[in-house]
């Protein structure tokens, strides 16, 4: 694909998530991004939000697009329990795919469908956007230049009041507050220790009745005195900081995992805001999700088969990690 050409982009859900994606598309400047298609299990539900983003073609079902020509990448945000199948589906048909976090239920199933892209030689990211903000650019900057010395502890609290929410409760839709906000926290240890932590040790876990966490610490040990403490909850509305300690100061992350301000001892403040856009977001600055689509145009275009920013073995050790929490704490999917 020439470097000018436009990235046709097809949407698999008409939901919340999607919307906010496509609202954050058209904050690009010099946008090469074009929506060409939109398809949904209920097709009055794609027909509706094709009218109201201007999309030309929607489908009822995702085969149709699966099989449109001039859709190069699918942006799948189905709830969690049929990222497996669609994006297969995608895969199989020789598209490119950004899937919405987290990519499976399961590292088993990650692994399959990570191994299908590599043998169709397509494009395919696990939607870690947190990655792909300013700030995080700054944030390795500033632990690449010893800014704080070396890190002893990340220390995460995340919580919104989630717990009556399908997606977080019910176990059928792959429910758990660990899956829904907690790969957040788990990420940002990944990031900022670069290792596979040593230890993984869930702790103050509330399950609702049907066997889903709704809350829980966990600590995890990285070695030689490095730590990630993190409480997600969905029964709470808290600060939603990280603060990463080292031996010459700290680094705060406001809204760490979409994140568009960080402060550190004895500096001002730094921040990255986001633009306008044409409809309001359902969620916390997912504008923010124009990075990410910008990051997935740039690989496309190299003809990369991963970001470097956020690789296909990155995404199965977190995967990984949160399958060994969930096996700790006893949530079981059917999967």
């Amino acid at each position: 694909m020439q470097s000018q050409a436009n990235l046709n982009w097809g949407i698999a859900a008409a939901g919340r998530i999607t919307q906010d994606f496509v609202t954050a598309l058209g904050t690009v400047e010099k946008s090469r991004h074009v929506v060409v298609a939109v398809a949904d299990v209920d097709g009055q539900r794609a027909q509706q939000f094709a009218q109201r983003n201007q999309i030309p073609r929607h489908y009822d079902g995702f085969d149709g697009l699966a099989l449109d020509r001039e859709v190069e990448v699918v942006y799948v945000g189905t709830l969690n329990p049929f990222h497996y199948a669609v994006v297969h589906l995608m895969l199989a048909r020789g598209k490119n795919v950004l899937c919405e976090t987290p990519m499976c239920l399961s590292v088993e199933q990650a692994k399959e469908l990570y191994t299908l892209a590599e043998q169709r030689g397509v494009f395919l990211m696990e939607g870690m956007w947190s990655r792909f903000f300013p700030s995080y650019d700054r944030l390795r900057e500033l632990l690449k230049n010893d800014v704080i010395g070396e890190v002893t502890q990340v220390k995460v609290q995340h919580g919104f009041r989630l717990a009556h929410m399908e997606r977080v409760c019910n176990r059928s839709l792959g429910g758990s507050i660990l899956m829904d906000i907690g790969i957040y926290a788990l990420q940002l240890g990944q990031f900022v220790f670069g290792v596979s932590p040593v230890k993984i040790l869930p702790s103050g876990t509330q399950l609702n009745k049907e066997r889903v966490d709704v809350q829980i610490d966990f600590m995890l040990d990285y070695g030689d005195g490095r730590r990630l403490v993190a409480l997600v909850t969905g029964l709470e509305n808290l600060e939603n900081d990280a603060v990463i300690t080292g031996t010459k100061g700290e680094i705060k992350l406001s809204n760490y995992w979409c994140c568009t301000q960080i402060s550190r001892s004895n500096a001002p403040p730094e921040s990255w805001p986001l633009p306008r856009a044409k409809f309001d977001f359902h969620y916390t600055n997912t504008c923010g999700l124009r990075y990410e689509a910008e990051e997935v145009r740039r690989c496309i275009e190299k003809r990369l088969l991963e970001s470097p920013k956020f690789t296909h073995a990155e995404s199965l050790e977190l995967a990984a990690i949160a399958d060994e929490i969930r096996r700790q704490i006893g949530v079981v999917y059917d999967v």
